[in-house]
């Protein structure tokens, strides 16, 4: 059954055996995934994490031309104040429900909320997103947008929000891309016939990543129909006709490309992030290939290695013991990078893990079977003890547990809000990396400052609070 027919997506537990939870070896990793269904493991503490109304916002804020309608209280509106200081290319509302709305319902302020959205902004789009309160009053979403779309004549897309189904915050990027296919993508066609034009998958990417990515693909000389970053609803209702789809991050744009090729037979070309010189030569290769256009993707990259070499000059990472901190598909990637570099990565932290990495995994545990490795998203805690032992350095990672980790002396570079796709990403983050590593001033000011971590967890093995789940 297509994935579009459902009311809402699933869960990545339930649609990719993800893991949010475990401590152990890259080996071990492997052999649980290549043998058996991955043990669940569940935390009896946790410090903290986002939910798929975060990532779900986040999403939506980039698409031209909309207006979301947050169904919920203030509190679950928050986070859309930010992404409108951000990244937004929209407007929000919120519907500010409250506790007697919360147990007999709020169908009437949801209805005077989007007409009133509707006639301020005249907007293409409106959104509207559900909330972990309307989760447990079980507001009747899809009657209103049945009766408001005929009185409008407005798309009006619902998203199914909970905030606690999943453990997996991404979740809600695949909740929001689920909802803008299944309203906007339209019926395939009988006479279906795919246009002259690539579908470039980017979610909540920077925009000069997303601008080296179109400067990669231009060498195909095809249009690109980039989504749904900076998407409309134009864009969402051409994808089915490209003549394939390729993301700049599987972790986050799986979803999507998986149902424009089960929907509309649009081929998806499922390749290593474009981080480093061999995994973009790789991604472009696998574009190349799809469109029988190989030879120009590899005289491309090889005038591209070039230029990329003689701006390097003699930067190293020889003898630079690094430590990872990022989701699956990045990671691995600046894995590869670190490597190309001279450098040795000595533990990894996966935001999550699911079995589509399992080839990944298993080659890294013929290179480094003893590699310790960590699933966590929002644990600071866990990961601060494990880097407290290993003593890198160097961490890369994202931006949450920066000044955690800084605080035991160890230079840190974020590359959650810096470009570092393709070649001229490239050279971007090997300049960040140098600066780093040699000025380690701000590491030695802040490591200085008193830890928030008591000795005794620290003293304890980081998978203290880490437990097979009961069935």
């Amino acid at each position: 059954m297509s994935l579009l027919k459902a009311k809402s997506s699933l869960t990545r537990e339930k649609r990719l055996d993800t893991l949010n939870a475990l401590q152990g070896t890259v080996d071990s990793l492997e052999r649980e995934f290549s043998t058996k269904e991955p043990v669940k493991r569940t935390r009896t503490f946790s410090q903290s994490s986002h939910d798929d109304l975060l990532h779900a916002l986040r999403l939506l804020a980039s698409i031209r031309e909309s207006v979301i309608v947050i169904h919920g209280s203030r509190g679950c509106a928050a986070a859309g104040l930010f992404y409108h200081l951000t990244v937004a290319a929209g407007c929000w509302i919120v519907t500010n429900l409250d506790e007697r709305d919360t147990i007999m319902g709020a169908d009437l302020k949801l209805r005077k909320a989007v007409t009133e959205a509707y006639k301020r902004y005249k907007p293409e789009l409106i959104f509207i997103v559900a909330t972990p309160v309307v989760a447990i009053n079980n507001d009747d979403i899809q009657s209103v947008v049945d009766e408001l779309h005929e009185a409008l004549d407005v798309d009006i897309i619902p998203l199914y929000v909970t905030g606690f189904a999943s453990h997996h915050a991404v979740t809600g990027y695949d909740i929001a891309l689920h909802a803008l296919l299944k309203y906007l993508g339209g019926k395939r066609s009988d006479e279906h016939q795919h246009e002259n034009r690539i579908n470039l998958l980017s979610v909540a990417g920077h925009n000069d990543d997303q601008r080296e990515a179109e400067r990669l693909l231009s060498v195909f000389g095809l249009e690109l129909n980039t989504l749904p970053d900076g998407a409309s609803a134009k864009t969402f209702r051409q994808a089915q006709r490209a003549r394939l789809s390729i993301s700049l991050d599987d972790d986050s744009s799986n979803y999507i490309g998986i149902c424009l090729h089960d929907e509309y037979g649009v081929p998806y070309v499922e390749a290593p992030r474009p981080i480093g010189l061999g995994a973009t030569g790789r991604w472009l290769a696998a574009a190349g290939k799809e469109l029988g256009l190989e030879e120009a993707a590899q005289t491309f990259h090889e005038q591209e290695c070039k230029k990329v070499k003689q701006s390097l000059g003699n930067f190293t990472l020889k003898g630079v013991r690094v430590y990872l901190g990022l989701s699956a598909a990045t990671l691995f990637s600046v894995l590869d990078l670190v490597e190309e570099l001279g450098g040795e990565v000595i533990g990894i932290t996966f935001r999550y893990i699911d079995h589509r990495y399992k080839h990944r995994l298993h080659e890294l545990a013929l290179m480094h079977p003893a590699l310790p490795i960590h699933v966590a998203d929002g644990q600071p805690f866990e990961e601060v003890n494990i880097i407290k032992r290993l003593s890198p350095d160097l961490y890369l990672g994202d931006a949450a547990h920066l000044s955690q980790i800084g605080r035991l002396g160890i230079p840190v570079v974020s590359l959650e809000e810096s470009p570092i796709l393709g070649y001229n990403g490239l050279i971007f983050a090997a300049r960040r990396f140098a600066a780093a590593l040699r000025n380690r001033s701000f590491a030695s000011a802040i490591a200085r400052s008193p830890s928030v971590y008591q000795n005794a967890w620290l003293r304890r093995s980081a998978n203290w609070h880490i437990k097979m789940e009961v069935k």
